[in-house]
């Protein structure tokens, strides 16, 4: 499939049932083995591309300089630390590494944990992702 029409800077979404964090890098474990891509720009466009198909992508993008940080937003799916447990990083230099899926990390702002379980990566997000407000709060 073709995405030369997808806008440039399109976010994308990587879901995870856990991650590490070693104060260096961030690994995704047990990614799923698409990553979803959203753009407003040209067109609305919605779809996912292999994880493979995305890195390469990365690496088209910035010239082969993978070194480049690019803004994200790691959220944590984690009922003791509760809503705003999101992370604003900056990830570079993303490489397949046993398991996973490797980020070199700078944190902007939160805190990450050396372990999590499930967690969205939202890459290149022009602002946080808004969490949706629980039906029954938005009901009453």
């Amino acid at each position: 499939m073709d995405h030369s029409d997808v806008a440039r800077d399109p976010m994308y979404v990587q879901v995870a049932r856990r991650a590490l964090y070693d104060g260096v890098s961030l690994t995704l474990l047990d990614l799923a083995p698409a990553t979803v891509f959203l753009s407003e720009d040209p067109v609305t466009s919605v779809g996912h591309v292999p994880t493979g198909e995305f890195l390469d992508r990365w690496y088209a993008d910035a010239d082969g300089q993978g070194t480049q940080g690019v803004p994200a937003v790691l959220s944590v799916m984690d009922a003791e630390r509760g809503p705003g447990a999101d992370a604003h990083l900056l990830l570079s230099l993303p490489r397949i590494r046993d398991a996973g899926l490797e980020y070199q990390v700078q944190v902007l702002d939160g805190e990450v944990a050396s372990a999590s379980g499930a967690c969205v990566l939202f890459i290149r997000p022009l602002v946080a992702p808004a969490t949706p407000t629980p039906l029954r709060a938005a009901v009453q």
